[in-house]
């Protein structure tokens, strides 16, 4: 009896271990990326981390930013565009019917409103919000086959923003290439665009 207690205690007491070093893995690494989202800030004239960002949504899934997001978040300008980058997570369920989580980092640019524009390689354009066989998906669909470049990547035009994303945490080289890259698709992208409302063509 006295050696299933002393085994219960051990097991109790790595467990606690366990947790708080996992906590302090996570707090090290929230830290480490707000450091480094702060240096970026303050190299770029940006914000990051305090306050509301200006514009965006929080997750590639389109979630609206109705306050500060809980994760690590940077905005700064590019040229004349607003750019925010956001360290989040996802969930997923493996194989063992266990739910886990992933990093993904999400970039986006400032756009004027318009209707919705999915972009998806390898698949032909959709304009969700739009009627069907609109003049507008149409004109999109032709801009898109003749600049394929920019069909090489998921891109999602909505809210007010462009946005793409990516697996793993943000990172200098991969936050500024992926803005650049909404950039020149924001500015390249058929006037006619801008000049609709959100639902009708």
């Amino acid at each position: 009896m006295q050696t299933l207690f002393t085994v219960g205690v051990l097991v109790v007491v790595a467990a606690v271990a366990a947790a708080i070093w996992w906590r302090s893995q996570r707090k090290a690494a929230a830290s480490r990326e707000n450091h480094w989202f702060k240096a970026f800030a303050a190299e770029r004239g940006g914000t990051s981390g305090s306050g509301v960002p200006s514009f965006g949504v929080v997750h590639p899934t389109g979630r609206p930013l109705t306050g500060a997001p809980d994760d690590p978040w940077v905005e700064f300008r590019l040229g004349d565009r607003p750019v925010l980058g956001i360290d989040t997570r996802e969930s997923y369920r493996h194989f063992d019917d266990h739910v886990y989580f992933r990093d993904l980092h999400v970039t986006q640019v400032r756009v004027p409103p318009g209707p919705e524009l999915r972009i998806v390689p390898g698949r032909p354009v959709s304009m969700p919000t739009l009627p069907p066989d609109s003049a507008l998906d149409a004109e999109v669909a032709r801009w898109l086959a003749a600049n394929p470049r920019f069909g090489q990547r998921e891109v999602v035009v909505e809210n007010g923003s462009a946005r793409t994303w990516g697996p793993g945490c943000a990172t200098r080289q991969n936050l500024t290439a992926e803005a650049q890259y909404l950039a020149d698709l924001a500015d390249h992208l058929p006037p006619s665009l801008w000049r609709v409302s959100g639902g009708a063509s």
